[in-house]
């Protein structure tokens, strides 16, 4: 798994690994471009025009030069820009533009007259960002604001080092302006600026380069803001199943949902919860919306909840259940809020909280801790700026913040979705699924995200296992996208039944390691 960190986290990273492991900076400089460089001649290669590297005189223009020196060494041709003056530029970074000076490979100083940059943009290959890194923190201005608006108005693909300049490394904040990347080749370890707010549009696709350094003790003395999902932990989740296991033991889940006009989100959460390998499943929902969805369902079954004898109804549906989902179209109304509350706070099995169930605690999210078995709630952003009451602004350029707020506030597992889903614990363990899958950007989606998740809660009965469940159920329904993906070659058009159908392969593809 990889570790995310803030630039400030970052920064502590940097120094402990100078002042206290007696790393030399140069050798992290060195490491840095030359895995850049091993990057970018990949993306370029066969093209023989020149790659432009536009430089500011801090340490991430030092790891500008060395991707130039390392450039040059494969034969790739290169033009190198150094946006001031050389006496700005000190320390390792002086070290390596001394080292292309003595190399005669000529450094060109931009003043406030971008005419040859823009001239050398015009017919470059690609242009690599070197200018801020993760060293930005306020707004830009002057000549800086127009090198980077020179670099995004280009014609040529955009490779940022670190951090698009512009971005807030931390925040995903645009600082005034900024490099739209395709390419972003971030140092050490992933920043929380790439993938939150604006961030996760600048950086593009996000590769992540070593340092070269063994840093387990580094990490565990600055922290870290989360780590990703990994591969082997959802497989641990899964688990091979025995031969002669039965649909019992695999699991009775019941998916509470549908109301007129929106029965597909029932269904789809069933189909869901399904394919992740529960073996009985039947959706709760009222009575018009049973009869609607009895011709409908083959493998699903259906059972009444009626809000005119709820204690009777509901207790009958809960009967014998291991899992319980509740939300996908739902709706608001009296009978809907006693029979989420009912359930969320009443049932001891896990529940997944999902769509409108959630919106029945916005400004209450301490109520769930008085639930009696562990809970996830799944929100996209907007539901979980209501729950805990704070703006989508904020929520947008702190979701590593405002999830983890949540699932304190809440003592549930947390689900924040969208572009690399969040997924936090009331012990300060977040997680990060690093894909952002844009398929995903389908109505219906969610709830089959509800139904998977509701499937791997079987069997779970700490918050710790509810955890580990939601962060593999989060990485199949990212990778089902992603195998549509690779099927087809599209970035759209995928329909949430098809995504359904992809959730079996996804699970194929994690248990073969």
């Amino acid at each position: 798994m990889k570790v995310v960190l803030t630039a400030e986290q970052m920064r502590a990273y940097d120094a402990h690994a100078l002042e206290q492991c007696g790393v030399p900076g140069i050798i992290l400089m060195e490491n840095a471009g030359r895995g850049a460089a091993d990057i970018i001649e990949r993306l370029v290669r066969g093209d023989e025009r020149s790659v432009v590297i536009v430089c500011g005189h801090g340490n991430n223009g030092g790891d500008g030069f060395v991707v130039g020196r390392q450039l040059l060494a494969r034969g790739t041709s290169v033009v190198v820009f150094l946006i001031g003056t050389r006496a700005e530029v000190e320390g390792d970074a002086r070290t390596n533009l001394d080292a292309l000076d003595g190399l005669g490979v000529e450094v060109v100083s931009v003043g406030d007259e971008l005419g040859p940059l823009r001239e050398a943009l015009a017919g470059a290959a690609a242009c690599v960002d070197a200018l801020f890194g993760t060293g930005l923190s306020r707004p830009l201005e002057g000549v800086w604001r127009e090198v980077v608006l020179a670099m995004d108005e280009a014609s040529c693909p955009a490779i940022a080092l670190d951090v698009p300049s512009g971005i807030d490394a931390t925040s995903g904040a645009v600082l005034g302006a900024a490099v739209h990347a395709s390419v972003t080749i971030t140092f050490g370890h992933l920043k929380t600026g790439l993938l939150q707010g604006a961030g996760v549009a600048y950086a593009g696709e996000v590769h992540t380069i070593g340092l070269g350094i063994p840093d387990d003790t580094i990490v565990a003395t600055v922290g870290c803001t989360a780590r990703t999902i990994a591969v082997h932990e959802a497989a641990a989740v899964l688990g091979v199943r025995a031969r002669d296991i039965h649909k019992y033991e695999a699991g009775s889940v019941l998916v509470i949902a549908g109301s007129p006009g929106k029965t597909g989100a029932a269904l789809l959460a069933a189909e869901a919860a399904l394919r992740a390998g529960a073996g009985l499943v039947t959706i709760g929902t009222t009575p018009a919306v049973c009869d609607k969805l009895d011709g409908r369902v083959r493998e699903v079954m259906t059972c009444a909840i009626d809000a005119g004898a709820l204690e009777q109804t509901l207790a009958e549906a809960l009967r014998k259940r291991d899992a319980v989902a509740i939300g996908p179209g739902l709706g608001y109304d009296e009978g809907t809020r006693r029979l989420v509350e009912a359930v969320v706070l009443g049932w001891h099995g896990p529940v997944i909280v999902d769509a409108d169930a959630i919106g029945q605690f916005n400004g209450r999210p301490e109520a769930l801790r008085a639930a009696p078995g562990p809970r996830v709630l799944t929100p996209h952003a907007g539901e979980l700026a209501r729950l805990i009451g704070e703006s989508p602004e904020t929520i947008a350029l702190d979701r590593f913040g405002a999830v983890a707020r949540a699932a304190d506030r809440s003592g549930a597992v947390v689900v924040l979705k969208g572009a690399y889903t969040l997924v936090a614990s009331p012990n300060d363990d977040t997680r990060v699924c690093d894909a952002a899958e844009p398929l995903l950007a389908t109505a219906g989606s969610g709830d089959v995200l509800t139904g998977i998740l509701a499937a791997l809660a079987v069997g779970t009965a700490s918050l710790e296992q509810l955890h580990a469940a939601a962060c593999a159920g989060v990485y199949l329904h990212a990778r089902a996208a992603s195998l549509w993906n690779a099927e087809r070659g599209l970035d759209r058009g995928m329909l949430a039944g098809e995504l359904v159908s992809m959730v079996a392969p996804a699970i194929a593809e994690v248990l073969s390691g």
